[in-house]
């Protein structure tokens, strides 16, 4: 059973929270244990501790109870305290009164508890993996055996960021193209059962034959004012058995692998991918996490199943003895460029280094691939919707003008 309780402590700071215990008895002796009076101690309903719409909503479908850039806005507020000399519990305690609401609220209440306990912050993370991945919670433990744990917060804080950018312009370059495809189609939904209509019955009393694009627009016409309520009946189910589809392993893997296969959005998402993948790689081999430790951790940020299960098999082979170069040699998608680099850094001993400027190579590459996609964009998708409207209207108009040239004649 979980308990929530109000307490204060011999300087008369207040404290709230839950507790789990067997008992109210049990609960309030584990809470005078911490060396707190109890002003208040009531039995909660067993729910779920991420609790709301939102939350709930957001575990359901990512998997996290708080965005990437909240993560990212918690560590550079960790680094800011930090290095203020603040420690932790009084970090957190400052965020938590900084206006923390919602499940960013309740989840620096939970790290503020647990760190009041006497528990390490890696460890209270490591109880939120829904909202810590598992390379940041093992970087926050480097950070906390090295003494170094500001440090480690302004490169985690630095590198989420980045990375909530890079994945962010993706998205947008996505978008746009998504949002003319969506407005072609409703054109085309329009013109077909508004617009045609209304030329219908005079384009089938020309005595001239139609052109196939008239005959084709006419026939979906009329399909679609026959059976338009039955396909959209259909298509809420139709698109959850495809939703369920696409998140299947073998569909997410192949589809990944097309992805990368794009001509122009392949680049991009490999260089973005490439991007996250050797920073985070670079970031766990300063704080000395061995390289094929640091590979498997490293490998859950590339953000594409494909690539994750080629950078896996990297991780094997240089457990097995391989230099990381000849393990990366044979990897699809891997930039060439990049190959002398990092061989570079191997025989030199300075890895991490050239992981890190790969990793920035990478970034420069990404961002110049989405500048050139996204002046491509517009034109052509306004190409797409012109060509589609011209295309109507010359199915309607063609073959009035047609009939007005014979009666001329």
């Amino acid at each position: 059973m979980n308990y929530a309780y109000e307490a204060c402590n011999r300087q008369g700071e207040h404290f709230q929270g839950q507790i789990e215990a067997g008992s109210r008895q049990e609960a309030a002796h584990k809470i005078r244990r911490q060396g707190l009076w109890i002003t208040s101690l009531q039995e909660v309903m067993a729910k779920s501790p991420h609790a709301g719409p939102i939350s709930h909503l957001r575990r359901l479908f990512t998997g996290r109870e708080i965005s990437p850039a909240q993560t990212a806005c918690f560590c550079r507020q960790m680094a800011v305290l930090l290095t203020a000399g603040m420690p932790v519990h009084e970090a957190l305690k400052s965020l938590l009164a900084g206006g923390g609401q919602g499940s960013y609220g309740q989840l620096l209440a939970r790290l503020y508890q647990n760190v009041l306990k006497g528990r390490a912050l890696s460890a209270a993370m490591e109880e939120e993996s829904g909202s810590f991945s598992p390379q940041v919670i093992r970087l926050v433990e480097a950070g906390e055996q090295g003494g170094s744990l500001e440090a480690i917060f302004n490169r985690l804080a630095d590198f989420l960021e980045q990375s909530v950018k890079a994945k962010e312009k993706m998205k947008s370059i996505l978008l746009y193209p998504a949002i003319i495809a969506i407005t072609a189609l409703v054109v085309l939904i329009f013109m077909t059962l508004f617009i045609l209509p209304t030329f219908a019955s005079l384009l089938a009393n020309l005595q001239s034959e139609l052109p196939l694009a008239t005959k084709l627009l006419l026939q979906l016409s009329a399909f679609l004012q026959e059976r338009g309520q039955l396909l959209c009946v259909l298509s809420l189910p139709c698109l959850g058995i495809l939703y369920i589809i696409s998140q299947l392993p073998q569909i997410r893997f192949i589809c990944a692998r097309l992805l990368l296969s794009l001509p122009f959005m392949g680049r991009l998402a490999q260089h973005t991918a490439w991007s996250l993948v050797l920073g985070t790689l670079a970031l766990l081999i300063e704080q000395g996490i061995v390289l094929h430790e640091a590979l498997k951790m490293a490998a859950k940020t590339a953000g594409n199943p494909y690539l994750e299960q080629e950078i896996l098999q990297v991780q094997a082979k240089v457990e097995q003895g391989s230099s990381l170069m000849k393990a990366l040699s044979p990897c699809p998608f891997f930039p060439p460029m990049l190959q002398e680099m990092l061989e570079a850094g191997e025989q030199s001993g300075q890895l991490e280094t050239m992981l890190n400027k790969a990793a920035a190579f990478c970034q420069v590459l990404a961002e110049n691939e989405s500048a050139r996609l996204q002046a491509l964009a517009e034109p052509a998708a306004i190409f797409a919707v012109g060509g589609l409207v011209f295309f109507m209207v010359m199915a309607v108009i063609m073959p009035l003008l047609n009939t007005m040239d014979a009666l001329t004649m």
